[in-house]
């Protein structure tokens, strides 16, 4: 039996609120076992996903704190790749929604912000520079607060 999965950009209460609707997942499990199996299905596809965010018009953002703290609580990796030359201002937000200091970048351009997203392999970077967007492909995802 088809389990439903996670929509892109899909937040997890969302998810569960559908996938416990499903009219199949209604009808195979009772709902104590249906929440559980729509929990992990959702924690899943995000498990040790790498993915970040800019920093300024990004993250900075409350849309875009309570985007990067709903990821973490799902599992993903989550980092801030910023074109700031200096990540001291940005650390107090890492340090609260749970980012460690080892994955805060102040890169200092949008080139080697650019660069570094590529090295690291991240999966999904949020940024509102339409450049750097298009620069990455499919890995960039426009931040719009």
């Amino acid at each position: 039996m088809p389990i439903p999965k996670p929509k892109p950009y899909e937040r997890m209460n969302d998810f569960l609120q559908r996938c416990m609707g499903d009219e199949k997942m209604v009808s195979e499990y009772p709902q104590e076992q249906r929440a559980a199996v729509c929990r992990s299905a959702f924690e899943e596809k995000l498990a040790g996903e790498k993915i970040s965010f800019d920093y300024d018009g990004t993250l900075s953002t409350l849309k875009g704190t309570e985007l990067a703290q709903s990821l973490i609580d799902s599992g993903a990796e989550v980092y801030i790749i910023s074109a700031r030359g200096d990540k001291d201002r940005m650390l107090p937000k890492a340090e609260k929604i749970g980012i460690p200091i080892g994955r805060v970048y102040a890169m200092g351009s949008n080139k080697a912000k650019i660069e570094k997203i590529k090295e690291l392999n991240i999966v999904t970077h949020y940024d509102n520079n339409a450049d750097v967007i298009r620069e990455l492909g499919d890995i960039g995802k426009q931040f719009n607060n």
